[in-house]
């Protein structure tokens, strides 16, 4: 087990309990088996009162910057869409995921569209991003993605 601790309000970006708070970042420490210290990133919804998972990393300024980026940007378009262009720069709109009830939540894959590209991946679930968020309790935004954004 790993000993959680440290939970942090981000006071740049509001005071729990008031409109313009955004979320919090937690420090986890890695206490069995040398597991390296991880910042998971929490957002709030001021909308439905409903804090989510939004990120992990290993820094506070990095679980930070995932809370800020969504702020600014909000939820972004995961399609590349080439060399030149790198991903779409589409606000995204919906989450498409292969998720079925009864297969092991291991084999979920998910990708956030915006509109534009909302056909891509037609076979799969199609969800907006707050059911996504309300069905299992976090949504992060693709960090490995390849290329840059313009």
């Amino acid at each position: 087990m790993t000993e959680w601790h440290n939970r942090i309000g981000y006071p740049q970006l509001g005071r729990e309990g008031t409109p313009d708070y955004r979320g919090y970042v937690v420090r986890v420490q890695g206490t069995v088996g040398g597991h390296p210290e991880k910042w998971f990133t929490y957002a709030f919804d001021q909308g439905d009162q409903h804090t989510y998972w939004i990120g992990v990393t290993d820094s506070e300024p990095e679980a930070k910057g995932v809370l800020e980026r969504l702020i600014k940007f909000g939820w972004v378009c995961e399609v590349y869409v080439s060399v030149g262009m790198g991903h779409c720069a589409g606000e995204a709109a919906m989450v498409r995921h292969t998720y079925r009830e009864g297969e092991p939540k291991g084999l979920r894959v998910r990708v956030l569209l915006c509109e534009r590209h909302g056909h891509v991946f037609s076979d799969w679930e199609r969800m907006t991003i707050p059911e996504y968020i309300r069905t299992y309790n976090g949504l992060e935004q693709d960090a490995a993605l390849i290329g840059a954004r313009k």
